[in-house]
């Protein structure tokens, strides 16, 4: 006793339809879900250049966020004067670490050519920064009233440049 089944042909032809549509719609699904969205809300086409420039804002973005960070942990060292001055040492060292780290990533990243001035202005803050620590140091180990305004003064120029930056419209935004 063999039974042999046969599915009509129209039947056949709607169910390979019917699975084509379901693989292109899960290709959809799929690509909407992972493809960048611009500030529209519209999905992006990431060439190999915006890519990049994509890539550099979003690291802009980080960086600023961490030397406002740093400049923010210097601050609140230099309106503590009276401080344990192993205390302040350590957190000096701490911030100049950090802020070594985002140098050494800053300079290491490839820069998109329409964004080189953006980067000259970060490499430009983030050196300002470095000397900020430098002369945090310097009160840190002769703490004078002299070394300490000092220091203020390089951290509240550092702050502006700081401040120029966040109002680029490369990095201005979500961060």
């Amino acid at each position: 006793m063999e039974y042999e089944v046969e599915i009509p042909g129209i039947v056949l032809r709607w169910l390979r339809i019917l699975l084509a549509s379901v693989l292109v719609l899960s290709f959809v699904l799929v690509g909407r879900a992972v493809s960048p969205v611009g500030e529209s809300g519209r999905p992006q086409l990431l060439t190999p250049r915006l890519a990049r420039i994509t890539a550099y804002q979003r690291d802009a973005r980080e960086w600023a966020r961490r030397l406002q960070d740093i400049q923010a942990g210097l601050e609140v060292l230099l309106s503590n004067p009276s401080g344990n001055l192993l205390d302040l040492d350590s957190r000096a060292n701490l911030l100049y670490g950090q802020l070594l780290n985002l140098q050494v990533e800053v300079d290491s990243t490839p820069v998109p050519p329409t964004l080189e001035s953006l980067h000259a202005d970060f490499r430009e803050v983030v050196g300002a920064t470095v000397d900020t620590v430098g002369l945090v140091a310097a009160w840190i180990s002769a703490p004078t009233p002299e070394n300490h305004s000092s220091a203020v003064e390089a951290l509240t120029n550092a702050e502006e440049m700081l401040i120029q930056i966040n109002q680029n419209p490369w990095v201005e935004g979500e961060r």
